[in-house]
Parts: C-alpha cells; structure tokens; sequence
C-alpha cells in the first residue's frame, strides 16, 4: 500500500496534479501534505507542558473542576480536529458563573454526526451527539455545558464536529470567570443571548428575592459574614452587560426549613427576532436539590417575538418548587450590620418603571 501512494504522489508531482492536504493515517500510511511533501510517519506535535500553578483537578477535563455535558462521552486524549472546514456559526456565553450553564448553539449547512469539545491547554474532550433541529437549508444543534461549583478561572472552549471521518477545524471561545457570593443554597439562571431574563425566589416565609429587594451581606461582630440576595440583575432593562447570568445565593445561616419557589421572567425581550434558551440549576450544599415540581436543572424556550413577562404582583412561570427540611434552627441578628446589594442605575429604573 506504502509503495502505491508514493508512485501515485510522484506521478501527481510530475503532471501538476494537486496532491490531498491530507490522508487517513495507519500503521503503514503516510501523510500527503498540500505543499507536495511526502513525510512517513510523522513525528506527533509536542504537547504543552503542564501549568505549574494549576491543581491536578484542572489538569484534566475529567477531573470535575470545569463542566459536565450529559449523555457525553469522554476521552483521556488530544481534542480531534482536521481540515473538512470549520465551525463560524457558534453562539455560547463569553461569561459564565461558577454553577451555571453555558449553552452553546451551532448553525450549519451541513449535518454532523459528533461533536467535540474540550479547553485549551487541558487533556481530555467530550463526545457529543446531539439531536439536530432541522430547518429548510441549515441545522440547529444544542451543546449545554453545566459549570461545577467549583470553578473558577478564565479559559478557552474548544468545538469541533465530524460527519463520518472528516472532521472539521478547531472553533475557540475565549471564556471570562464571573465571580459571586457562596453559600450554602445556590440558584443560577443562565440564558443564551442578550435579553433581560430575571430570577425570582420565593422563600418559605413568603420573603421575594429579585432585582427589586436583592438582599445583601450580613457582617457578625466577630467579622464573619453571611449572605441573602440576588448577586446579579443581568441586562436590566436592555442596557446589555452580557453577563447573562443571574443568581440568588443564601448562607447557611438564613436557610429557612420548608418550601422554596422559583420563577423565571422575561422581563424584557431586548431582541424580538431570536429566541431565548434558559437553564436553572438549584444546588444545596453543593448538590442537586430534589425538587417537588419541574426538573432540577429546569430548562425553557422564550419563543421568537415573545411578549415581556408576568405581572409582578402574582408570579406566574414557576419553574422548580423544593423542600429544605433540614437547616440550622434559628439565628440572632442582634448586632449585625446588613450592607444592601446597591442596584446598577438600569436596574433602579426597571424598579421604578410602572408595568
């Protein structure tokens, strides 16, 4: 086979044929560079040495400290990539929060059997087949990447796709670390483009956490602190951050034992034309809650045109009710000093805004 494709590269060569950019490899194949070159068994690219500053968790994507992808497969090696095109039309987040979601949306022409992503600089990928949504000339394919809580670092995102053995080139999205407030109860609402979508929780004693009373820090005597409220308003009346994130932290010390419940709003669809895809996670205690109505994560669609959310007065889009039973009995405010979350400018206008 060897001798065959080097008489068939020295007869390409002598009449000006074009010679393929490239050949699948085996144990007895060689590579067909585009220049004409012949090289037999190409020597592997060197690998990046290991980052010393980073934990051996980080090294790896299968050691729990980035995402997750459900229903993926995962592989120890070097992220696939090749020469059949490449990935342009490909929608995620550039900012995510520790425990959120990043979902990332691919458009095409042409229909793929897998997906691959991975981080730069990281070992290991994701295989991932999702269902694609089929159009008149084009696909929709949906990748959503769920965040650990205990990420916390700016990064690279990989993607990329292969139909049958052709696989395309790498497509890389700069990622930006969003830092928040931890404590023990941890809802993230995240959603993939740039529209005002906002959180709601009710707690069990009927106390509402969202942008218009979004809590804030508790400071103890003794300097400890503690925390309640709504950490980000994203996109707050279409002045666009693009964050795209919101989420509603509580300490252990204000967890109250009973029944808690989640909205989500689309309080302003900054853009009609495009629909908006939303994930809401819940954890405790760094796990998933077991909730008493919805799916935990809970996922929704705000269609195409869509009008602006409910009435404020009487919520409506519940999307996930669970139960704490167990929590710490009681706390004494006593000398406390609670500092407010201080509202951005488009934020104390929605607050003001009559709907």
């Amino acid at each position: 086979m060897k001798t065959k494709i080097l008489i068939f590269a020295a007869i390409a060569l002598m009449l000006g044929i074009a010679i393929p950019s490239c050949l699948k490899q085996g144990e007895d194949t060689i590579v067909l560079e585009g220049s004409g070159v012949i090289k037999d068994n190409p020597t592997p690219d060197p690998q990046p040495e290991p980052d010393p500053d980073l934990d051996p968790d980080e090294t790896v994507i299968s050691g729990g400290y980035y995402f997750q992808i459900d229903n993926a497969k995962l592989h120890d090696d070097k992220i696939p990539s090749g020469s059949c095109g490449e990935l342009t039309d490909v929608y995620m987040n550039s900012m995510v929060l520790a425990g959120g979601t990043n979902i990332a949306t691919i458009m095409t022409a042409k229909r793929y059997d897998k997906f691959y992503i991975g981080i730069k600089g990281v070992d290991g990928y994701y295989e991932y087949s999702p269902e694609a949504v089929e159009y008149e000339d084009w696909y929709a394919y949906k990748i959503p990447l769920a965040y650990s809580m205990d990420y916390q670092r700016d990064i690279e995102i990989q993607i990329s796709a292969s139909s049958g053995d052709c696989v395309t080139g790498l497509f890389t999205q700069p990622i930006k670390f969003v830092k928040s407030q931890e404590g023990a109860l941890n809802i993230v609402l995240t959603f993939d483009n740039d529209k005002d979508v906002d959180l709601h929780v009710v707690t069990p004693s009927g106390t509402e956490i969202f942008y218009g009373n979004p809590g804030g820090t508790f400071e103890y005597p003794d300097g400890k602190l503690a925390y309640m409220g709504l950490d980000h308003d994203s996109n707050a009346g279409c002045y666009i951050d693009g964050l795209n994130n919101e989420n509603v932290v509580i300490s252990e010390d204000f967890i109250e034992p009973g029944e808690y419940q989640v909205y989500v709003d689309l309080y302003g669809n900054c853009n009609p034309s495009i629909a908006t895809n939303w994930t809401c996670t819940v954890r405790y205690k760094g796990e998933l809650v077991q909730n008493t109505i919805g799916k935990n994560p809970a996922t929704g669609v705000f269609q195409i045109g869509m009008d602006p959310g409910f009435s404020h007065d009487e919520l409506s889009n519940l999307v996930i009710k669970f139960v704490i039973i167990q929590s710490k009995s009681g706390f004494e405010l006593g000398n406390v000093t609670f500092k407010p979350n201080q509202p951005s400018e488009a934020t104390l206008q929605k607050i003001a805004r009559k709907r």
